[in-house]
């Protein structure tokens, strides 16, 4: 090798090594850094919010799992807590689970409160505040045949709802008894928009799902004399319509074009290995314009990363739950 050759190669290391320290000088990662890096969450990439609308104003397809930030939706929904009483609500874990699941919702119709004492309810819900949030509730009488009698009761945001009048218990004509547990029936309106609703929550008897199911159609004629000028009508709760109880398939007062079963017969609402519809929202056709497409089953297992003994303990069932546009034009179709 000529000493040319020799001078170039030392020029070209030394100019090599000045180029390595002024990279590492100037911050830049190397190769080996790139290749072990700890990509932490706050790394990456933020995901881009859906533009997709459905393509009809009826049809449900389950896209949220949280109550919108938005003033112009609601979230409303109901909930089988399974014999919610002074046991389940001396449960600190469970409670927080059952708080966080109804902080989800505007409005949740709670179904199968089990408590003599009258307890576990105001508990909850100072659970539910406990992080600050507003919610206010109305509850019915203990209803029921048998010395195991239930209540209803409505959870509610006031950040965003108000109750419009009384809740009532559906008063059955003298001579019938068509329930086991009559319906609970509420007005709410929205603080924002012009929303505004009367809601029927129910919880069959499980023998008598169908007939009880087929019943609902008095109360909703109930409701609709007893107020002529509010044609917006939910009912929701624990049907038990599905499996050996109810023909999903079969002939019902509630199937025709005058409702719309929001929560479909493809949707598990229990926490156990059975594959049943048993919870429901319907509602009035004159809804349509309100009814945003979002409905479905919120699975706070998943949700909250919960084990099955752990699911199990809230409840055997999972709430349901759909959403309301209640914009200021919802009514001028604008």
């Amino acid at each position: 090798m000529g000493l040319n050759t020799k001078k170039i190669l030392i020029i070209l290391l030394t100019m090599i090594i000045i180029l390595i320290i002024t990279i590492n000088t100037a911050g830049y990662v190397t190769w080996s850094e790139l290749t072990n890096a700890d990509l932490t969450p706050t790394q990456s990439i933020p995901s881009i919010p859906s533009t997709n609308t459905p393509t009809s104003s009826l049809t449900a397809q389950p896209t949220s799992n949280l109550k919108s930030l938005e003033t112009d939706t609601l979230r409303i929904g109901a909930f089988n807590i399974q014999v919610f009483g002074t046991s389940k609500a001396s449960k600190p874990e469970v409670m927080d689970n059952i708080a966080d699941i109804i902080r989800t919702y505007d409005i949740v119709a709670i179904q199968e409160i089990r408590d003599k004492s009258q307890t576990a309810l105001p508990a909850l819900v100072d659970e539910v505040n406990g992080d600050g949030s507003a919610f206010d509730y109305v509850v019915s009488e203990r209803l029921g045949r048998t010395s195991s009698m239930e209540q209803y009761a409505y959870l509610y945001d006031t950040g965003t709802v108000e109750l419009a009048g009384t809740a009532e218990t559906y008063p059955e004509p003298e001579g019938t008894d068509p329930f086991h547990r009559e319906p609970y029936i509420a007005s709410f309106r929205a603080l924002s928009g012009d929303f505004d609703a009367t809601f029927i929550v129910i919880h069959t008897d499980p023998d008598e799902a169908t007939e009880e199911i087929n019943a609902l159609s008095d109360v909703l004629a109930y409701v609709r004399g007893a107020n002529p000028d509010e044609p917006d009508i939910v009912v929701m709760g624990d049907l038990n319509a599905d499996g050996s109880y109810f023909d999903e398939d079969g002939p019902c007062t509630l199937r025709c074009s005058d409702y719309f079963w929001c929560i479909d017969n493809g949707m598990d609402t229990t926490t156990s290995s059975t594959d049943c519809t048993y919870d429901r929202i319907i509602i009035t056709d004159s809804m349509e314009q309100y009814f945003s497409g979002d409905a479905g089953v919120y699975r706070f297992d998943t949700e909250y990363g919960l084990s099955e003994d752990e699911t199990k303990a809230v409840s055997d069932h999972y709430p349901v739950y759909m959403v309301f546009s209640v914009g200021e034009d919802v009514r001028a179709g604008n």
